[in-house]
């Protein structure tokens, strides 16, 4: 959609109900209606229910969307806010004795390859001087689901030897105090069989966008665990449009699993569990004022062509009319 340019931009049959949206200056204009980012906020189930009818028309339009690409670093040790890394062995070193900022969100992957488990070590954290400050390790199994653990002191990390993947999330809020940043390192500690496809992608919602998944080719693989982080907007709330291309029949075999990052969760992981996306699933929305995380699974047999997922941010004003 070219800037300047009015278009009417796609209309969806949801709940029975005809909406269509005319649409003003560029593709910021994707989600501009907000009464379909309220409906769907409020309606949407992320387990498919058969009543539920498919967004149809916004495919066409997703072509013209900045297409995201995964994330990648070729370096062992990070030291700046998200990233990637591959090394079998390695370390985040952010703001270590550097006091972190209000409202801060940084989120790294420790793939380490085609890792089968991990051995993790926090040497040194201020995250502890802060309640209002959270430091988070989220181990990734393949087809098992995701486990959180709260990095509250030093030392080794219990609950990560039979990790394929480690998600280190750092969240602070309004009341940072005298915290500081942290150092841990890690190593693999052997291998798997994880399909070396799998990707990691740690995006913003700030610019509409989209990721087509497989990025590059027509099928996606077996044994695949794919990650996509969403990163949070200031005041805003992050819409993530779900468009299936195909999985896996109608079964959940290859699936994705869903969780919010809720900051006044009274749980100490802030991360909840919202569901699974299946095959008998032709399209969802997934909205959170916070952290959004996606993992992709496919199981020993039998792909399909994937799926898309529409990315933009909202006012949280909208919502409230």
């Amino acid at each position: 959609v070219s800037q300047g340019e009015t278009t009417l931009l796609f209309t969806i049959y949801y709940n029975h109900r005809y909406l269509a949206f005319v649409t003003m200056r560029g593709i910021t204009a994707l989600f501009a209606g907000a009464a379909l980012l309220c409906n769907f906020a409020s309606a949407s189930v992320i387990h498919g229910k058969p009543e539920k009818e498919p967004i149809e028309d916004l495919p066409q339009f997703t072509s013209d969307l900045v297409h995201l690409l995964p994330s990648n670093n070729d370096v062992p040790i990070l030291t700046t806010c998200n990233g990637v890394l591959n090394s079998t062995t390695g370390g985040i070193a952010y703001k270590a004795f550097e006091p972190i900022s209000v409202n801060e969100r940084c989120v790294w992957t420790i793939r380490g390859g085609r890792a089968g488990g991990f051995s993790l070590n926090v040497l040194n954290t201020g995250s502890a001087n802060s309640q209002d400050t959270n430091l988070i390790a989220t181990c990734l199994q393949h087809g098992r689901g995701a486990t959180h653990i709260s990095l509250n002191q030093t030392g080794l990390v219990n609950g990560v030897s039979a990790c394929n993947l480690i998600i280190i999330t750092l969240a602070s809020g309004s009341d940072v105090s005298n915290a500081t940043g942290f150092v841990l390192e890690y190593s693999v500690t052997r291998a798997s069989t994880i399909s070396p496809t799998s990707e990691d992608y740690i995006v913003t919602s700030e610019n509409p966008g989209v990721i087509r998944y497989p990025n590059s080719a027509v099928y996606y693989n077996n044994n695949e665990l794919t990650t996509f982080v969403i990163l949070p907007v200031s005041r805003s709330t992050t819409n993530v449009i779900y468009l299936k291309g195909t999985l896996e029949s109608s079964s959940c075999y290859d699936n994705l699993s869903v969780y919010r990052f809720n900051a006044a969760s009274t749980s100490s992981s802030k991360y909840e569990y919202v569901g699974r996306i299946c095959g008998n699933s032709a399209s969802d929305l997934i909205a959170n004022q916070d952290l959004i995380l996606i993992t992709f699974d496919s199981d020993v047999s039998n792909t399909g062509t994937g799926f898309q997922l529409a990315l933009a941010a909202s006012s949280s004003s909208e919502c409230s009319a």
